[in-house]
C-alpha cells in the first residue's frame, strides 16, 4: 500500500509539472505570436508612413509645377502643403503635416559659408532668446559650438575646456548642427530652455538660408529689428494672412519697417527650399512616427536629406 501510494503521488506530481510545462510553453508561444504580430504591424505602419512622405514630395513639386511666374518663388500659409491632412488607407489611420523650416530661425546660419560669424543673424538670434525670454548669452555659446575657433566668444561662450568637465565628458561639435536638439549640448541649454526655443528653431545642412517671411512666426518677425516687440510682429503676421507677400521689397514697405533704420532686409525671402515632414501611421495596435528633412529645388524637384522614427 505505501509503494501504491508513492506511486500515486509521484504520477501526480509529473502530471502536475507536464501540465505547468504545457501552460508555460503555450503562453511563451502567445506571447512570441504576439511580439511577431507586432514587429509585423509596426513595420507595416513604418511602410505606411514611408507613403506620407512620398505624398508630401509630390504635394511640394505640384505646388511649384504648377504655379506661374514670379508665384513659383511664392509660400505661404494658405497654400495646400501648409494643411494637415488624416486619412484612412488600408485598415491604417494616415496623418501628415508639412512645416516650413526656413519660417524658423537656422542655428547653422551663425556661420558663414567661410566658416566666419554672421554678425546679423547672430544679433537676430540674440533678440530671438530676448523675445523668448531666454539668456542672450546662449547666443555665444552656440557660436562656439559651430565655429572652429578654440577661444571662448564673450562671458557666456564654452569651448571643449568646458564640455569635457561635464559628465559624461563630451567635446563641442566645430561645424554644422544635424538637428536643432542638439542645442541640449551646449550650455546654458536645459531641457525647459530647448521647449520654449525648439518651436523656433532648426538645423539645416547649408549655413545662409534666409527667413521666409511669410511663414515666420511673430516671434521671429519680431528679432528682425530691435525695435520690433511681438505684438508688431503679430502685426505683421494680420497683413499677410490677407495677402501673402509678392516679394521683399513689399515686405520692406510696411509702415512698422520702412522707417527703421535698424532693420535690414539680408537673409530674408518669400519663398522656400526647405521643409519638415510629421507623419504619424497607425495600424492595429501599433504606432509609427517618421520625421523627414526635405529639400525642394526651385524646378519643383524634392529629395529627402534625412530620415527619424520619433523625435527630430
Amino acid at each position: 500500500m505505501k509503494q501504491q501510494g508513492v506511486a500515486l503521488i509521484t504520477a501526480v506530481l509529473i502530471v502536475a509539472l507536464v501540465t505547468v510545462v504545457a501552460v508555460a510553453m503555450a503562453s511563451r508561444q502567445q506571447f512570441d505570436i504576439r511580439r511577431t504580430a507586432n514587429i509585423f504591424n509596426s513595420d507595416k505602419a513604418y511602410l505606411f508612413a514611408l507613403g506620407a512622405e512620398d505624398y508630401a514630395r509630390n504635394v511640394l513639386e505640384w505646388d511649384i509645377t504648377t504655379k506661374k511666374g514670379d508665384d513659383k518663388k511664392i509660400d505661404h500659409m494658405e497654400e495646400d502643403w501648409a494643411r494637415v491632412v488624416s486619412v484612412p488607407v488600408e485598415g491604417a489611420m494616415l496623418t501628415g503635416s508639412l512645416q516650413d523650416l526656413q519660417g524658423r530661425f537656422n542655428v547653422n546660419s551663425l556661420i558663414k559659408a567661410d566658416g566666419k560669424k554672421n554678425d546679423l543673424m547672430f544679433e537676430r538670434f540674440k533678440r530671438l532668446l530676448k523675445v523668448l525670454e531666454l539668456e542672450e548669452g546662449i547666443a555665444e555659446a552656440v557660436l562656439d559650438w559651430l565655429d572652429d575657433n578654440p577661444d571662448p566668444t564673450g562671458l557666456d561662450g564654452a569651448e571643449d575646456d568646458y564640455y569635457m568637465l561635464q559628465d559624461p565628458p563630451y567635446r563641442s561639435a566645430h561645424g554644422n548642427m544635424a538637428s536643432g536638439s542638439e542645442l541640449l549640448l551646449v550650455k546654458g541649454v536645459d531641457y525647459e530652455s530647448y521647449l520654449v526655443l525648439e518651436p523656433f528653431v532648426t538645423a539645416l545642412p547649408v549655413n545662409e538660408t534666409a527667413i521666409n517671411v511669410n511663414t515666420a512666426p511673430a516671434e521671429i518677425l519680431a528679432s528682425l529689428s530691435k525695435n520690433l516687440t511681438v505684438e508688431q510682429g503679430e502685426q505683421l503676421v494680420d497683413t499677410r494672412d490677407e495677402d501673402a507677400f509678392a516679394d521683399i521689397e513689399a515686405f520692406n514697405e510696411e509702415p512698422l519697417l520702412k522707417d527703421d533704420k535698424d532693420y535690414d532686409a539680408a537673409q530674408l525671402s518669400v519663398g522656400s527650399e526647405y521643409f519638415l515632414l510629421n507623419a504619424m501611421a497607425e495600424f492595429d495596435q501599433s504606432t509609427s512616427k517618421l520625421n523627414s528633412l526635405l529639400e525642394r529645388d526651385k524646378d519643383g524637384k524634392v529629395k529627402v536629406i534625412m530620415r527619424s522614427r520619433g523625435v527630430y
